[in-house]
C-alpha cells in the first residue's frame, strides 16, 4: 500500500471542509480499508502549522458550546421513553463547527416507536431551545439551533447501499453520542461495518470489541406498531407537499436537504492526488 498517497488523500478531503488535521487525526481517518499503525505512517504524516492549530483552537471554543447545550437535552430525553440514543453528527461532533452551524442530531428509537417520539421530542425541543425548521430562512436563524435531521429506529440502523460512500462512512463513525441505552450507540456501529472499507482506522478505534446481541421485538413493540403506524402516515401527509429528496420511511427518516456526497466525489475525482496511481514505495 502506498503510505503517502493515502495520506494525501486523507488531507485533501479534510480540506474540502476547511478542516486542517494533526498528525494523530490524519492516522485516525486514514483513506483506507486497511488497520495501519500509526508508527508506521508518522514519518510521511505532515506535522499541523501554527495558523492552523489557532484555527481549530477557534473551532473547537466554537464546537464546546454547541456540545455543552446539546447536554442539556438529556433531562428531556429521559422521559420519552421510545428514545434509545441521540447524538450530535456534522460539524459540532468532528469540532469543526463555525459560530452560525446548527447542532445537527441522530435519533434512534425503539423498533416501531419513532414516528411517536418525534412529534413528543419535537414539542420539547421546540419548548425549550431553539430548534431550526424545514425552509427556514438561514440569515434568521438563531445561534446553535437545533436540527434534527435523522432518525432511525433499531430495526433499521444500516445505512441504505445507495448512500454508502466515504462522505457517509465519516458521517457515522464521527457521530458522539449525548444519550445512549442498551449499547445502541454500538448496534449502530456494529450495523454500519461497510464503514470499515473506507475508514478501516477510524472504525477498528470506534467500534467496541464486545459483541452486542441484537434488539428482539417485544410484546410491547408489536402491539404499538399500529399506533406508530397512524403516527407515521399523519405525519408523512403533512411533510408531503413540502418533500423533496429527503428520503421517509416507516422505520427511518432521512431529512438531510444538502448531501454533500456528489460534490465530494466530484472534488475528489478532479484532483491529481486522487487520480495518481499508487506506485510509489513505502
Amino acid at each position: 500500500m502506498d503510505y503517502r498517497l493515502a495520506i494525501d488523500k486523507t488531507i485533501l478531503y479534510s480540506k474540502y471542509f476547511s478542516f486542517p488535521l494533526t498528525p494523530k487525526e490524519t492516522h485516525f481517518w486514514l483513506i483506507s480499508d486497511q488497520v495501519i499503525s500509526f508508527q508506521k505512517l508518522k514519518k510521511y504524516i505532515p506535522d499541523i502549522t501554527s495558523k492552523d492549530a489557532k484555527y481549530r483552537q477557534k473551532l473547537t471554543k466554537n464546537s464546546n458550546k454547541k456540545e455543552l447545550l446539546s447536554n442539556k437535552l438529556v433531562d428531556i430525553l429521559r422521559l420519552i421513553p421510545g428514545i434509545l440514543m441521540v447524538a450530535i453528527t456534522g460539524s459540532v461532533a468532528i469540532k469543526n463547527a463555525k459560530p452560525n452551524d446548527d447542532i445537527d442530531l441522530l435519533i434512534i428509537t425503539k423498533p416501531n416507536q419513532l414516528w411517536i417520539s418525534r412529534p413528543i421530542f419535537l414539542l420539547f425541543l421546540s419548548l425549550f431551545f431553539s430548534r431550526r425548521h424545514p425552509g427556514d430562512n438561514p440569515n434568521k436563524i438563531k445561534q446553535s439551533s437545533f436540527c434534527p435531521n435523522l432518525w432511525l429506529d433499531t430495526s433499521d440502523l444500516s445505512v441504505p447501499k445507495s448512500r454508502r460512500n466515504i462522505y457517509t462512512a465519516h458521517e457515522v463513525l464521527q457521530i458522539k453520542p449525548i444519550y445512549d441505552r442498551h449499547g445502541t450507540y454500538q448496534k449502530f456501529l456494529l450495523a454500519n461495518s461497510w464503514s470499515s472499507k473506507y475508514l478501516a482506522n477510524a472504525y477498528q478505534k470506534t467500534k467496541s470489541k464486545k459483541t452486542q446481541n441484537n434488539t428482539k421485538k417485544s410484546l410491547d413493540s408489536k402491539l404499538i406498531a399500529p399506533i406508530n403506524y397512524i403516527f407515521y402516515a399523519l405525519q408523512f401527509i403533512y411533510m408531503y407537499p413540502k418533500k423533496t429528496s429527503e428520503r421517509v420511511n416507516l422505520h427511518s427518516a432521512y431529512f438531510h436537504k444538502i448531501d454533500f456526497s456528489k460534490s465530494i466525489q466530484n472534488y475528489l475525482s478532479n484532483s491529481e492526488v486522487y487520480n495518481q496511481k499508487a506506485t510509489r514505495n513505502h
